[in-house]
């Protein structure tokens, strides 16, 4: 079941408090695998000058830490402030709930 609109997903406080002490700029990539039962879940990227890319590609990036990573897709940009996650082009997307 999936739900649509503008912002309507968040990162985690603790991770924004992360990500706000690291500073940059941040892609969310959330899990669009159907049969997975991690749908839904949501992964972050740095991206700009001085990182390993400058734009945030289509797909999150395979890492020896997380793995292979096909499964998430870009769905937008964090805003830093809020850790409101905004969609991509300013296009509604269609965000997982997941699992619980």
């Amino acid at each position: 079941m999936g739900r649509t609109g503008k912002r309507a997903e968040k990162v985690e406080p603790e991770t924004l408090k992360e990500m706000q002490m690291r500073g940059g700029t941040w892609a969310a990539y959330q899990n669009h695998d159907m049969g997975h039962s991690n749908l839904g879940h949501i992964v972050c990227l740095q991206y700009g000058p001085g990182c390993t890319f400058e734009t945030p590609p289509e797909r999150m990036p395979d890492s020896p830490r997380m793995g292979v990573m096909w499964r998430y897709g870009l769905i937008g940009t964090v805003n830093m402030g809020t850790g409101e996650i905004e969609p991509k082009g300013g296009k509604d997307v269609v965000l997982h709930a997941g699992r619980d």
